[in-house]
């Protein structure tokens, strides 16, 4: 059985590729992923790429170019909520350009460690910049707004990809590491 028919929407896929822009883009981040995309299902996903802008995908995890992988999945929020949180991040997002400047915005905040937004973010009302979109703002945006947060210090506005790492509400689906890696 195919690794993405045991998706459910609303997981995370986190993944990292071969190539150099890639490498550095770990790197810069300091994470071993670079690339988030939400799953839609029937083997598709929500993604923002910097030339196709926020887009629906085919998932193909047997893809050589991926590295590495991980599936993460909310342990609580319900099959109702997750088809929720699907059609809040496409009415938000598909169509949506990829934002440099908010990627060098991400990039330097957190860098310098400049305040995250976070008690901002966490008051009641409070709605996110969904105009300026990289990947990993994405999801981060569209789980906020579901009231599950990526990051205990940063907005969702400034979640990187290694943000996703301990998330102690998900559970590990399934994960690829890359060889030689435990």
């Amino acid at each position: 059985m195919s690794l993405v028919k045991k998706l459910l929407p609303a997981d995370i896929l986190l993944v990292s590729e071969k190539g150099l822009k890639h490498s550095i883009n770990r790197a810069f981040g300091r994470s071993r992923w670079h690339h988030i995309m939400l799953y839609i299902g029937k083997g598709r996903a929500l993604e923002v790429t910097p030339r196709k802008g926020c887009h629906i995908s085919n998932i193909d995890l047997a893809r050589e170019c991926y590295i590495e992988y991980r599936i993460l999945r909310h342990k609580k929020i319900s099959g109702a909520e997750k088809k929720k949180i699907v059609a809040t991040a496409i009415k938000l997002f598909l169509g949506k350009k990829f934002s440099k400047r908010q990627l060098a915005k991400v990039f330097f905040r957190r860098l310098l460690e400049l305040k995250g937004n976070r008690g901002k973010a966490s008051k009641t009302g409070y709605m996110p910049n969904v105009n300026s979109l990289i990947c990993s703002n994405l999801v981060a945006i569209t789980y906020h707004m579901a009231g599950c947060s990526i990051s205990d210090r940063w907005a969702p506005e400034y979640v990187m990809p290694r943000d996703y790492g301990k998330l102690e509400e998900f559970e590990i689906v399934f994960e690829k590491r890359a060889a030689g890696k435990a």
